[in-house]
């Protein structure tokens, strides 16, 4: 239950009470209240506080005790809901001495109550726990299971509040207990729970108690409970991740009655939502609506404390026309006066003091953009600047590639080369007529040329270069396969270069029907079945 619903309950209560009144005194002060009392209902803070002020006089004056304590908790509610909270709580105080002095603990229970709701508006929990617990403890002797249990709600909800979790768990269990069979104080603590749950990072069980609760508040046409089991799915599906879930639910609460903090928070959530679905224009857009919100809300508590003072206004000048009528002398002359010019003064100063922090505000906002503004040209730059280095070092790996496989392929033609002059030379070497003649210098320099055209040269060469590119590979290939012979590793070394069996078959000099039983053999003798998965393996090899 948050703290606006529940100075609305006490409220309400207190209009209930209120319309008891007449049991006690049938007097035109009690038909002040009960008109001061709607008036406050639909926000004419100036009407209701002239009749309550007005009331008060005719109750001191017959020294109506009752009557008296409902005009400062009313006038307490009043100053409240302006947001003056000060002036709220020297109202209640003064209450609360009365129904000690004067009166009976049913009073000084409704009081305490008032008293701390006005705490939780003002966000000042330790405070409402603090007068939270003594309403507990002194509701421990009645009989009254709903009141206690829901005491027992507002600590948990202050405890909440003050992130004292432990003792949270604890008066939600007891108010379990207390308000079992009652369905609104169930389904209100059902809310309470799953927040809980929620902070204790337990979303999915958090998940499953909102999701039953906006079911039955559905069926039993809440709509205010509806609306806050919308808010905890909408945060908790944004905790579980599921950010199309958390859109959905957050647009469902926004379409309904909610607080304007409430409304900030909802924002915030889908600022944050939209940023993870990296949906950027949405997520800044719904930032800028939180920034919005929050504007909304310090005009509205501006509003507020203007309207107060314009209300203090008023009813400064009605107690001075008051007073000149009772006194007639000049000095009430004077007084008004002075009131008034002190009432100019003071919508002056906060006039003035209005037109400043909406200038800092804008100031602010134009910084915010500013700032916005850098980070997007910062964020472009560098993704500029990424694209380009992405581009150049594919360039460079594919130049690279492409100069490898012209060496390869120039390193092969003149190891093969070299190959058919040898094999030219040993079929010289062995015709009959070299064999036969008697040429010394013909047979040395055939010798000396099979000496230079060595087989094993030009390979050496070629490994050597190859070695230098992929020496991981040919170790490796050597260290796993060691019955492979230099042919052998040569030919792997072409397929390990991803060349087409057309390039190996003619770089080898030899035909592509062997180039493809030489790849086969080679497979099976490595210990595959096939040589569709050799160029993989070769690839995992270094």
């Amino acid at each position: 239950m948050k703290h606006t619903t529940l100075f609305k309950y006490s409220v309400a209560l207190l209009i209930l009470l209120a319309t008891n009144v007449h049991l006690y005194a049938l007097n035109r002060c009690d038909s002040l209240l009960h008109i001061a009392i709607e008036a406050s209902i639909e926000k004419d803070y100036l009407h209701s506080l002239e009749l309550l002020y007005e009331a008060q006089d005719i109750a001191k004056q017959k020294n109506g005790y009752e009557q008296q304590f409902w005009v400062l908790t009313n006038i307490g509610i009043n100053y409240a809901e302006m947001m003056d909270y000060g002036t709220a709580l020297n109202n209640l105080s003064a209450a609360y001495k009365l129904a000690v002095d004067k009166l009976d603990g049913r009073h000084e229970l409704s009081v305490l109550n008032n008293i701390a709701g006005v705490y939780m508006l003002d966000k000042k929990y330790d405070k409402a726990l603090e007068q939270f617990k003594i309403i507990y403890k002194k509701s421990l002797n009645s009989n009254d299971s709903t009141f206690m249990g829901g005491c027992a709600m507002n600590i948990a909800n202050a405890s909440m509040r003050l992130n004292d979790l432990e003792q949270t768990e604890e008066y939600i269990e007891t108010a379990e207990q207390m308000l079992e069979g009652n369905t609104l104080g169930t389904m209100e603590l059902q809310v309470l729970k799953a927040n809980l749950l929620r902070k204790k990072d337990k979303f999915a069980e958090s998940y499953e108690i909102a999701l039953r609760l906006i079911n039955t508040a559905r069926a039993e046409k809440n709509r205010a409970l509806e609306t806050a089991a919308l808010i905890i799915l909408a945060h908790t599906m944004y905790d579980l991740k599921d950010y199309h879930a958390s859109v959905k639910y957050a647009n469902e609460a926004l379409q309904h009655n909610i607080g304007i903090e409430e409304r900030k928070n909802l924002y915030n959530t889908l600022s944050q939502t939209f940023f993870h679905l990296k949906n950027y224009e949405k997520g800044f857009a719904y930032k800028d609506s939180v920034v919005q919100m929050t504007d909304s809300i310090w005009h509205t508590q501006e509003e507020r404390q203007f309207e107060n003072a314009n209300i203090q206004i008023e009813l400064l000048k009605r107690e001075n026309e008051i007073e000149e009528y009772r006194l007639r002398t000049r000095n009430s002359h004077i007084l008004l006066i002075s009131g008034i010019f002190a009432a100019a003064i003071l919508v002056w100063a906060l006039i003035n003091q209005m037109a400043k922090n909406r200038q800092e505000k804008q100031i602010s906002q134009l910084q915010i953009e500013r700032e916005k503004q850098q980070q997007q040209l910062l964020k472009n730059q560098l993704e500029e600047q990424r694209t380009k280095a992405l581009l150049e070092e594919e360039r460079y790996k594919h130049e690279i590639e492409i100069r490898d496989k012209k060496l390869m392929s120039k390193a092969m033609i003149v190891a093969n080369r070299n190959d058919i002059v040898a094999n030219i030379i040993d079929t010289l070497s062995n015709t009959k007529f070299i064999k036969e003649s008697s040429d010394i210098n013909l047979k040395q320099a055939i010798s000396q040329l099979q000496h230079t055209l060595d087989d094993k040269g030009a390979w050496e060469d070629f490994a050597t270069y190859f070695e230098q590119r992929n020496d991981a590979f040919i170790a490796a290939l050597r260290d796993k396969h060691p019955e492979l012979n230099a042919n052998e590793i040569r030919f792997l070394s072409l397929v390990y270069t991803n060349l087409s069996t057309k390039e190996i078959a003619a770089l080898l000099n030899i035909t592509p029907e062997y180039c493809k039983k030489k790849r086969q053999q080679l497979a099976r003798k490595m210990g595959f079945e096939n040589s569709k998965t050799l160029f993989s393996y070769l690839s995992t090899i270094a």
